[in-house]
């Protein structure tokens, strides 16, 4: 019976923790081999989130299926962590009439019970994600707060310390701005408003030389959590 292995990789902190995609191919290959499998391609992506749909490894893999072929995934999540994406997964391989196996935690069969757990399992590695994004995304802008350098642009209201470019300082015409506009968020002013008072008051500081309705939604979701 053939196979094809498909593997991901999203890097990130603890990477030293995680498989990477050599990891990954080694032991899907010792798996085929012990169940006697032929290995016909290997298919990776590296550095992409598992919640994106746009993987042109990944399809690529599945277009290559042929019939009663095998789809080897090191873990479920590697092909996705988005419950909707996992069902266009499934039923994309199931068109071509092969199957996936995953070596850890997966689930055999395709009888209600069977695709129930597997979309629980899904919905887990989803939420699992949108969590690890959440604390990133908290960590970023605490780091921010306390004066740290987390990007290529400085967050509105700062701008790069011209003495330790690593660090963050005030920048007090951008920071005058921010009040007026956290004081209008306060009170009631939807975001479109917000944006008309800020370019009537605030222009000079817009830093693309004029306000807009996404800039000043972006800011509004930075500070308020």
């Amino acid at each position: 019976m053939n196979a094809i292995i498909y593997t991901r990789f999203s890097p990130r902190k603890n990477a030293d923790k995680s498989e990477s995609c050599e990891t990954q191919e080694s032991i899907c290959r010792r798996f085929a081999e012990e169940k006697g499998y032929t290995v016909t391609e290997v298919f990776f992506d590296r550095d992409v989130s598992g919640a994106d749909e746009f993987r042109e490894q990944l399809w690529q893999a599945i277009d290559s299926l042929a019939k009663n072929s095998i789809l080897i995934v090191f873990k479920r999540d590697r092909l996705a962590r988005n419950v909707y994406l996992a069902e266009q997964i499934n039923r994309a391989v199931k068109s071509k009439g092969a199957t996936i196996v995953a070596i850890s935690g997966d689930v055999v069969g395709d009888g209600n019970e069977q695709t129930l757990v597997r979309q629980i399992v899904a919905a887990v590695a989803e939420y699992e994600r949108k969590m690890i994004g959440a604390r990133t995304s908290y960590a970023m802008r605490q780091h921010q707060r306390d004066g740290k350098r987390m990007g290529r642009f400085a967050p509105y209201g700062y701008k790069f310390n011209p003495e330790d470019s690593s660090a963050l300082i005030e920048a007090s015409g951008e920071q005058e701005a921010l009040v007026a506009l956290k004081s209008m968020h306060k009170a009631g002013m939807n975001p479109n408003a917000i944006m008309i008072k800020l370019n009537e008051s605030y222009a000079h500081v817009a830093r693309s030389g004029k306000w807009n309705r996404k800039r000043v939604q972006k800011i509004i979701e930075r500070t308020s959590t």
